[in-house]
């Protein structure tokens, strides 16, 4: 490219070299102009510029040319540059120094273990050294870790279960419900209910069975099934619904000669920590009788169920799945620490059983073993006592002040009671010998007494002065009211 301004003339001092401004530009040099450029003036050359010297018009180097250049200068550093040694000496050189390198660091490492070994002797575990040797060493190497052989122990309960199986019982029976669906009527569903016993002793003529109350509530035709499979029918005995307790009894010549069952040893649930192993043992889902493991979680626990407060109760995570109500916890012993009752069911809860701590409830389960067995009774032979109550739980008679019990608050008139002379507000705290706390509870009582059959009746009376004191009266029972 050639710019149109440019001036022709050797005057330009810029043709000597006095003065050249060609950084990325158009510049002078002689008369002629050169772009990114390398100029000497009076007939030097240039590269990549096209230049005039002297009236010479020079060609820029061709590539070979330039090649030929680089590698004359190549040679000629070479040859300036002292010789390098061989390479394989180097080599040989490297290996050498390594390995008496590697030899003196050997002889250190041997030197510094055989000290420590002669300060820090290490007893081998074949038996030889004493335990106390053996401490000892230990405590001197410090964080040193020393192998030995591992070990491990297996929990297993089988020997203890063995022994206490055939103790607990597996209940059935049949229960029936009747739904009300309005104004289409009601339909009667009857069903099979399952739970588990636990033998606690016999009488002269009865193999008694202790459970939960909520297992043979409203059932029929039940019958306990031993261990080894035979299976007899039983009677209840009594129960007490506030503790969630019963005890049903078999009578001793309808059980089969061959029958293998033993008696449960109560066990001390006071004297029991947390941590401590866990077995239940009962009829889960009504399959048989089976084995779950856990430990004790917690205790002195309280439970509500249905508005009734269950206390003293012995948390464990060992599994308790229906059918196993009334069942067996066992300690490592093989005694009877609790009797299962609940399981806290819902979806964001795993295993919380619960089961009523027996130290609580031994002289209730005495007190019902000893009283006469009792059957259902048909719902037209069954015995009222006319009265409407409500129940006086512990916690609204702490609240209020109340004695606990059942709260009269409607007579029917020729009943039961109004013959007997209960008025308003009487609270029924006892029913032929046995304590009541709800109005569940006497109903259900009442199930297992006919019409005409005589019972003293235990219950709360305000005086004039407005304070509530003891009275007893004796009531014969009547049919229906409502017939």
């Amino acid at each position: 490219m050639y710019n149109d301004e440019m001036n022709m003339g050797a005057d330009n001092p810029a043709s000597h070299g006095e003065s050249t401004n060609s950084q990325n530009v158009y510049g002078q040099s002689g008369g002629a102009y050169s772009q990114n450029t390398y100029s000497q003036s009076s007939g030097g050359y240039s590269q990549n510029t096209y230049g005039q010297s002297d009236g010479v018009y020079n060609r820029p180097f061709t590539k070979k040319a330039v090649r030929a250049m680089k590698k004359v200068q190549r040679v000629e550093r070479k040859a300036s540059q002292p010789k390098r040694k061989n390479r394989f000496a180097r080599g040989v050189a490297m290996f050498v120094c390594a390995v008496l390198l590697g030899g003196v660091a050997g002889v250190a490492c041997y030197g510094v273990s055989y000290a420590g070994y002669s300060l820090f002797p290490i007893s081998s575990d074949d038996g030889s050294a004493s335990e106390s040797d053996k401490t000892t060493s230990a405590a001197q190497l410090g964080n040193v870790t020393v192998n030995k052989d591992i070990t491990a122990t297996v929990y297993d309960v089988s020997d203890i279960v063995d022994m206490v199986i055939s103790s607990v019982v597996a209940i059935n029976g049949d229960y029936t419900q009747e739904v009300n669906y309005g104004m289409f009527g009601s339909q009667t569903y009857q069903s099979t209910v399952s739970g588990s016993g636990i033998i606690i002793g016999t009488n002269d003529d009865e193999l008694l069975i202790v459970t939960n109350a909520h297992v043979i509530d409203g059932v029929e035709n039940l019958a306990v099934t031993f261990y080894d499979g035979s299976q007899v029918s039983v009677e209840v005995k009594n129960k007490k619904s506030s503790y969630d307790l019963a005890v049903i009894s078999a009578k001793l010549s309808d059980i089969p000669d061959d029958a293998i069952y033993t008696i449960a040893t109560l066990g001390d649930s006071s004297s029991i920590r947390v941590g401590e192993a866990a077995i239940a043992v009962g009829n889960s889902m009504g399959y048989g009788i089976s084995v779950t493991t856990g430990c004790i979680s917690a205790l002195d626990k309280t439970v509500t169920v249905d508005n009734v407060d269950y206390n003293n109760l012995i948390q464990t995570d060992a599994a308790i799945n229906p059918g196993n109500s009334g069942g067996a916890l066992f300690n490592a012993q093989g005694e009877v620490i609790g009797i299962n009752s609940v399981k806290m069911t819902n979806t964001d809860v795993e295993g919380m059983g619960y089961a009523i701590s027996i130290s609580s409830v031994k002289d209730i389960i005495n007190e019902l073993s000893s009283r006469d067995a009792r059957q259902l009774v048909d719902d037209d032979e069954r015995g009222y006592l006319g009265i409407t109550g409500v129940s006086i739980t512990n916690q609204i008679s702490n609240t209020y002040g109340y004695p606990v019990g059942v709260a009269i608050r409607s007579i029917s008139e020729g009943g039961a009671a109004d013959k007997a002379g209960l008025i308003k507000n009487d609270i029924i705290y006892a029913f032929d010998g046995e304590n009541v706390e709800t109005i569940d509870e006497l109903v259900e009582l009442l199930k297992y007494y006919s019409a005409g059959e005589t019972v003293k009746v235990d219950y709360y009376h305000m005086n004039s002065k407005g304070k509530y004191e003891k009275a007893s009266v004796t009531v014969t029972l009547t049919t229906n009211p409502e017939e």
